[in-house]
């Protein structure tokens, strides 16, 4: 038997840990408890589902019940090694979801505080379902690739990323993707420094910066940093009731946290609450857009009631980007500069600017019809029908591309994968591939060659932008020697 005395932790931890315990009369005998007593006055029964409807030998949803009543808390141990509180009453649910080529023995615990003031800690475990794959929606927030996505506050939705709209209703797409029903937001990361009236404390903690991040993983963690790379905030999440098959709904799912775990986790003019669900409006792989109703009253959608909204971004999954986790059709973008692949100077700088404006370039294909004239780049001086407006090339989840003509026609079949890059202005991440896997894979001026690496400088679900140096010298980059670009968008 181990005790240790940390009562008035217990205590609040039995206040603050929302369980839906069932009540009942507790023993409140003064007869302190040994760890046999903690399992031999406990039963679990496991289900398949997380209605608790469906029992399964190997469920990962948990019901516990004490007998006789006793006030328990239930725990496990994070990754990081912080103790995860998972349920504390008499009864309640709590998960047991471990990642993926985890032991299907989990094992947690149980403690009690006796009425001497000291605590009582049993050790068991339950043999649960471990997945072989990530649910989709894990997929989309955490990333199926790399086991975790760095978010950032997005400021492209409708140029402000935290603030109050009404409780509108409708697709909640229009909510992620043009800003529907926004009333006012923060709309620069200086704007947060006069909204500390809506925090707990009344003070700013860097997660209001645009350089700040939240680092969500497929473990069930979520940590924020501030521009310095401090941890700012953490904790844990679940998301419940995922269901993204129809696009006008207003919901796709419940992100469900623990208090104060996304960056500016605050309801606005609510004094400085911290809900621990959101609504996710709009999540791809990377957008994020999350709605808290006033005092969490989500049976007045479309009342247009206060509620508060959250806009992020990530561009650091780019296999989820590229491939959509299934398979994802790519074409020619000539919106970004008016062309769509030429030459540009190594200008260096933000990727974005690139990707966005066409900083730096100075020559490009402005139609399907300019490439017939540039047929000295490529390796046999003819056109294949990859330079068409039709033409695709299909990345999939198995690392392949196949790249076809405007009429369909098969031209290649390769291979790719990224080398993802952190912290890197220019860059998100290197592109390497079979030689000749993409549209016109050809560098300018070379006599056709085609490079098999380059640096994706810009990406979203929608967009791609490549560049490739003269000579493949990716150390000339802020020398303005002759780099090729390549636009593309999401067919």
């Amino acid at each position: 038997m181990k005790k240790i005395f940390f009562m008035s932790l217990l205590a609040g931890a039995f206040v603050l840990t929302g369980c839906d315990p069932v009540q009942e009369e507790v023993d409140n005998n003064t007869v302190t408890a040994t760890a046999s007593d903690l399992l031999n006055g406990i039963s679990f029964k496991q289900y398949s589902d997380d209605a608790y409807s469906q029992e399964a030998a190997d469920g990962n949803y948990i019901t516990y019940q004490t007998n006789p009543g006793r006030q328990v808390e239930i725990y496990s141990f994070r990754s990081d090694g912080s103790i995860n509180i998972m349920a504390a009453g008499a009864s309640g649910k709590f998960v047991l979801k471990p990642s993926r080529g985890s032991d299907p023995t989990q094992k947690f615990y149980i403690r009690s505080f006796n009425s001497d003031g000291s605590v009582t800690e049993a050790e068991t475990s339950l043999t649960v379902y471990v997945q072989q794959e990530l649910d989709p929606e894990i997929r989309i927030i955490a990333s199926d690739a790399y086991g975790s996505k760095v978010w950032k506050w997005d400021y492209s939705v409708s140029g402000a990323v935290w603030g109050n709209m009404g409780y509108c209703g409708g697709a909640g797409a229009d909510v992620g993707t043009f800003g529907n029903g926004q009333w006012w937001g923060c709309d620069s990361p200086e704007a947060f420094a006069d909204q500390t009236q809506h925090t707990n404390d009344g003070k700013l903690h860097g997660d209001e910066s645009a350089d700040a991040t939240m680092v969500i993983s497929d473990d069930g963690m979520i940590k924020c940093y501030d521009a310095a790379g401090n941890v700012v905030r953490q904790g844990s999440y679940t998301i419940e009731g995922w269901d993204d098959s129809d696009p006008t709904a207003w919901r796709m799912g419940m992100l469900k946290t623990s208090a104060g775990a996304i960056l500016w986790p605050f309801e606005i003019n609510s004094g400085g609450n911290m809900p621990t669900e959101f609504e996710i409006v709009y999540l791809t792989p990377s957008k994020m857009t999350l709605v808290y109703p006033d005092g969490g009253d989500y049976a007045s959608l479309g009342n247009w009631g206060e509620a508060t909204y959250w806009h992020f971004a990530s561009n650091s999954d780019p296999d989820g980007m590229v491939n959509n986790y299934s398979s994802k059709d790519w074409t020619w973008d000539y919106s970004v500069s008016g062309t769509a692949w030429g030459n540009m100077g190594y200008c260096g700088g933000a990727g974005a600017d690139v990707g966005t404006f066409g900083n730096g370039q100075w020559w490009g294909c402005d139609s399907p019809e300019a490439f017939a004239d540039q047929t000295q780049h490529t390796n046999d001086g003819k056109l294949h029908g990859d330079e068409s407006a039709d033409a695709t090339m299909t990345f999939s989840k198995d690392g392949t591309i196949v790249r076809k003509a405007g009429d369909g026609t098969v031209l290649s079949t390769g291979e790719y994968s990224f080398d993802r890059v952190e912290n890197n202005e220019w860059k998100i991440a290197n592109l390497n591939t079979t030689a000749g896997s993409i549209l016109w894979p050809f560098e300018i001026n070379s006599g056709g060659n085609m490079p098999t690496v380059f640096e994706v400088v810009y990406m979203t679900g929608d967009k791609m932008t490549l560049v490739y140096p003269d000579g493949g010298d990716f150390g000339g980059l802020g020398n303005w020697g002759e780099a090729t670009y390549w636009h593309f968008r999401a067919k």
